[in-house]
């Protein structure tokens, strides 16, 4: 079933605060090939801070919808806060290392999901890193694929691809058009590599 039509259900089961109305920049456009299928297991979560462009900090979590139930009582351990790590991308440094587009990936997660309700589908393969961040394919409410709009705007690379996860099809397939129109990090040779960003690359 499309994202969007189930949310309506969602919003039934989570709190009566209604999200905010996100409002994208004018270069930002989320389309059809952004509008996602929700599968498998997922939470529903309100997004308290975004550290930078591919991690996210998160609270209120509601766990029905997760089967794994060694991922529940991992959650339910946890303080009131989880810190959620976007799976298979890599967006440059904007916390204490400052990197080219660091700041403008960060700031495009911010007014996708900060303060606003998110939706993080758990990938069957992959469910915390070694520093116990959860794991997970962050959607909005209206069904757009994080991950992928910062790979399509030339703000994220593929990366630590270690199995077979759910979307890299479309993962890859977003990058290939933003290198292709030297979009954002696309536009600066060679700073983007396999092991990250260059900044020797930058001046």
């Amino acid at each position: 079933m499309r994202l969007k039509y189930i949310f309506v259900l969602l919003l039934v089961l989570m709190s009566a605060c209604a999200p905010a109305e996100n409002k994208l920049p004018d270069s930002i456009e989320i389309d059809e090939e952004n509008q996602v299928y929700l599968e498998g297991e997922w939470i529903v979560a309100k997004v308290d801070r975004v550290i930078d462009g591919d991690t996210i900090v998160i609270s209120q979590l509601n766990l029905q919808h997760v089967e794994n139930q060694q991922v529940v009582k991992k959650l339910s351990d946890q303080d009131t806060a989880v810190t959620v790590r976007f799976l298979a991308i890599d967006t440059p440094e904007n916390t204490q290392t400052k990197q080219v587009y660091g700041k403008e990936s960060t700031e495009l997660v911010k007014q996708l999901l900060e303060g606003k309700e998110v939706i993080i589908e758990i990938d069957p393969l992959a469910t915390f890193d070694k520093y116990d961040r959860l794991l997970g394919h962050a959607f909005t409410v209206e069904g757009a694929n994080i991950q992928q709009l910062l790979l399509r705007n030339g703000l994220a690379r593929v990366a630590y691809l270690y199995d077979d996860y759910q979307y890299v099809d479309d993962f890859l397939a977003a990058e290939k058009k933003a290198r292709t129109e030297q979009l954002s990090i696309h536009s600066i040779e060679g700073y983007v590599t396999e092991r990250g960003f260059n900044m020797d690359a930058v001046n």
